[in-house]
């Protein structure tokens, strides 16, 4: 039985959460695509299924002390959604500070083939990050 979008995410971030990334990589199309907002520094399509690996880094180049907190995991057979909650420490203006967000994924075949990010307020984000 194929696993619903819901099921996929929650493995994926379950997953990247204990830094299985093999794990990970698992749950991921061969041809995966995610996608951060372009105004951010580290914004735009990222490829692969070494993408949220090859991401993560680049995030957290801006943060420190990651605390995220998963609010809900929802979804159906193809599309599903992580909200969160993003608890970090700006490196550049010190502050820490939460901000909402929720990455949307579709699911075809059992594998996350996308995921987009979608943050509450880009414009606070890129006034902590520079």
């Amino acid at each position: 039985m194929t696993m619903t979008a819901a099921e996929v995410l929650s493995g994926v971030y379950q997953r990247m959460g204990k830094g299985d990334w093999e794990g990970v990589h698992e749950l991921l199309s061969d041809d995966f695509t995610v996608v951060e907002p372009e105004s951010l520094p580290y914004g735009g399509l990222w490829e692969g299924k070494d993408a949220l690996q090859r991401l993560y880094p680049a995030v957290m180049a801006h943060f420190d002390d990651p605390a995220p907190v998963i609010k809900e995991v929802i979804g159906g057979k193809e599309w599903g959604a992580v909200i969160v909650d993003f608890t970090v420490t700006s490196k550049k203006t010190g502050r820490r500070f939460t901000q909402t967000v929720s990455e949307v994924g579709r699911v075809v075949d059992g594998k996350l083939v996308e995921l987009q990010i979608h943050y509450f307020d880009t414009a606070a984000l890129v006034a902590e990050i520079g």
